[in-house]
């Protein structure tokens, strides 16, 4: 690795902790401002934020890809000015037609982020990369956080003037993140061993399918975010500022915990092993969080924020095996390619996850609950032998490319 190891580590650190503070700041204000700047109807924004998310599902592979080919730091610089770019295009919006050009072209970028991020991460966090992404994934809640109470600031003055200041802010996050990428070194890609052209992710059908079942566990994260507060207003005793506590508790313990829970979680098998454990862990969470509408007001905010602790710890759990899955399982010349698909399982799960909570959740009543906690576990349990399927296929493709090196003719003399 070219450069201290450390310096680079924190270089990296600091870019994405910038990069998430900007991100943070806009996520609350991005529909009120479509609706109240704008103009558009809440119901067209929602639907048109939908599809433009699962269109820039297609970016990860594609920026991967190029990640792996040319070096991950100089994508990494060229799609955060363009992601800039795009986020100063807002300014310009003032229709339903221009809302659906930015609005993809912001969702692309958003798309490609894990690629760029993961390859990255790959590439500094050296063999210690589960650990490090887990310190990162600490640095993120927090800067999320930290970025959601700027944005509050714009979402209470609700102005225009307010909202343009956050989308310069916003830009600013990855204009200065563009910065620190490039302080660090030029991280050369990894070249590829003879023969290993003809493998691309998207052919890897046993990694794919990790990628599908990690979409499915990663409802959670719409569980918490969407359905909790809908739940908790509307079908519990508990006060409303309940949901205050929910995100408070789950990000606090994040940031606190995370390393402790991805200490030791390094390989493939440690990953699928953490992953099924999560299965459990968020079905019970999800399972006390429906009997909170059974509860008087006390033992509601109770069974709610009990349950939010054990869905962070399943949280922790899933995330520890993400990495490990993820980074393990990618060949190393690959791993922007690899990132990038992954994300795309784990994208349509957080893409479908409001309309199959909503049908379950709020739908079916408690039989809809039984099957949710029911996919959890399932989903949970397959991890393992799909991923040692996806394990033994990395090492069969080695052991051939190793025949193919060997096989080559050797020059004369």
């Amino acid at each position: 690795m070219p450069g201290d190891g450390r310096s680079l580590r924190r270089g990296l650190a600091a870019a994405l902790f910038v990069r998430y503070l900007g991100a943070g700041s806009w996520a609350p204000l991005q529909v009120l401002f479509f609706v109240r700047s704008v103009g558009l109807s809440t119901g067209n924004v929602v639907m048109g934020l939908t599809a433009a998310g699962l269109a820039g599902l297609v970016a990860g592979p594609l920026v991967g890809r190029l990640a792996d080919r040319f070096g991950p730091r100089e994508v990494g610089i060229a799609g955060l000015v363009a992601q800039a770019a795009a986020a100063g295009a807002l300014l310009l919006v003032e229709g339903m037609a221009g809302f659906l050009v930015v609005i993809t072209l912001i969702a692309l970028g958003r798309g490609a982020f894990p690629a760029i991020s993961g390859a990255l991460i790959a590439y500094v966090g050296g063999e210690d990369r589960v650990a490090y992404r887990a310190r990162i994934y600490s640095l993120q809640n927090l800067a999320m956080v930290s970025g959601s109470l700027l944005g509050g600031l714009a979402l209470q003055a609700d102005t225009r003037t307010a909202y343009v200041i956050a989308i310069c802010a916003d830009v600013l996050s990855y204009l200065v993140a563009a910065v620190l990428v490039a302080r660090l070194p030029h991280l050369p890609p990894i070249p590829k061993d003879p023969g290993s052209g003809r493998h691309h992710a998207l052919a890897d059908r046993p990694f794919l399918a990790v990628s599908v079942l990690a979409g499915t566990l990663v409802m959670f994260d719409v569980f918490m975010t969407v359905l909790m507060p809908v739940w908790i207003a509307e079908y519990t005793k508990a006060p409303r500022w309940t949901v205050s506590l929910v995100f408070a508790l789950s990000c606090a313990l994040v940031v606190l915990l995370q390393t402790r829970v991805a200490k030791g979680v390094e390989t493939p098998r440690d990953g699928a092993l953490a992953m099924r454990r999560s299965g459990p862990v968020i079905a019970v969470a999800m399972g006390l969080v429906f009997a909170a509408a059974h509860a008087p007001m006390y033992g509601a905010m109770a069974l709610i924020l009990i349950g939010t602790a054990a869905l962070t710890f399943g949280e922790m759990l899933f995330t520890a095996g993400e990495y490990a899955l993820s980074f393990g399982l990618a060949p190393e010349h690959a791993q922007g390619e690899y990132q990038g698909v992954f994300s795309v399982g784990v994208g349509i799960g957080g893409a479908v996850a409001p309309t199959v909570l909503n049908a379950l959740c709020l739908g079916a009543g408690p039989v809809g609950w039984a099957v949710l906690v029911t996919l959890m576990v399932a989903a949970g349990a397959a991890v393992p032998p799909v991923a040692a399927i996806a394990e033994r296929g990395r090492g069969r493709r080695e052991r051939e490319e190793e025949g193919e090196r060997e096989r080559e003719p050797r020059p004369a003399g």
